[in-house]
């Protein structure tokens, strides 16, 4: 006899649209329809292109029950689609240049062994008691820190702000504010997903308007918040 999953976190949603945050990267438009679920995924289909997607359900955060003007689910990390498919998006790794000198030649190691330091050795008893205490010191601060981030995390949940901003020509907004992600949401009168700003009016992620042109520079353009 078969077992049916569990139900997924969307599975609420019905037939309503939503966008994720932070949006997948690589998918314009961020606005999305729940079709079905297993045990470890789920499948959502883009309302406007119809690119059907299956998303790890520990990929799937907590559904925001702010539905005005559109429902937020959000995702525990940041996905990205490649090759047809959804992962996780892992940050490019820079790597430093190697050190050089005035005349832009590569600083050699030295060819001849570095000078001996006559260093006191500590009594073997004197040395486990103070790597005792030591560590003892350690995890208590690890302890008190990770009491006080639960509690705080009780008494004070993250909480989603919303309101509207109007911009020089006219046009209204909406700004939906994540304390908690040091981010703000924007979207247009039409409940259409525009970008994400930080809390600095720094953008960090925008769409690609009807028009072809980048909504970034509308973003800027918005008065701060």
């Amino acid at each position: 006899m078969s077992i049916s999953p569990l139900p997924a976190p969307l599975q609420q949603l019905g037939g309503r649209r939503f966008s994720f945050y932070p949006p997948i990267r690589n998918i314009e438009h961020n606005e999305w329809i729940y079709r079905r679920a297993t045990w470890t995924e789920v499948v959502v289909v883009n309302s406007r292109t119809g690119l059907e997607c299956i998303i790890p359900r520990a990929h799937i955060g907590e559904v925001s029950y702010i539905d005005d003007p559109v429902v937020i689910v959000g995702l525990r990390r940041e996905l990205e689609l490649r090759e047809g498919l959804v992962r996780a998006w892992h940050r490019p790794v820079i790597e430093l240049p190697v050190a050089v000198n005035q005349n832009g030649n590569v600083i050699p190691h030295p060819e001849f062994p570095a000078q001996v330091v006559s260093i006191r050795l500590e009594h073997p008893h004197e040395s486990r008691t103070g790597l005792k205490w030591a560590v003892g010191l350690v995890l208590s601060a690890i302890g008190c820190l990770v009491a006080s981030n639960i509690t705080r995390a009780h008494l004070n949940p993250p909480a989603v702000s919303d309101h509207s901003v109007r911009a020089g020509d006219g046009h209204l907004y909406r700004l939906l504010r994540y304390p908690g992600r040091n981010s703000i949401v924007v979207l247009d009168s039409e409940s259409r997903y525009l970008g994400t700003m930080d809390f600095h009016h720094r953008v960090l992620d925008a769409v690609t308007l009807p028009n072809g042109t980048n909504a970034a520079p509308l973003l800027r353009s918005l008065p701060p918040f």
